[in-house]
């Protein structure tokens, strides 16, 4: 390598390929393996999924009509949304009792 050989460019253009094929390959098995694995602990984590202190909500209309008590609009909006995102349902499908802060 470091003597007198020489590559040609289409060896070249071949070995550059072949690194590139190799790297893309081994991301989409990489792809394909994460989202498998999340498939399987998803799936067995959701048959024992804990409440968090949220009820299940018998109308969209009493979600509505919470109490405030001087929280933030904005602080409520985004407990709602990770909520939402962390129990993987819809707004309308739970109900926030109360919000505490913790020091």
């Amino acid at each position: 390598m470091w003597g007198k050989e020489t590559m040609t460019i289409a060896e070249a253009f071949g070995v550059s390929l072949t690194g590139i094929v190799v790297v893309f390959l081994s991301l989409l098995f990489l792809a394909v393996a994460i989202k498998i694995v999340s498939t399987v602990v998803n799936g067995a984590m959701g048959s024992s999924k804990p409440s968090g202190g949220v009820k299940q909500q018998q109308s969209p209309a009493k979600a509505k009509a919470a109490e405030n008590k001087g929280v933030d609009p904005k602080m409520i909006a985004a407990i709602v949304g990770a909520v939402s995102q962390a129990e993987r349902s819809r707004v309308e499908s739970f109900k926030i009792v109360s919000i505490n802060e913790v020091k």
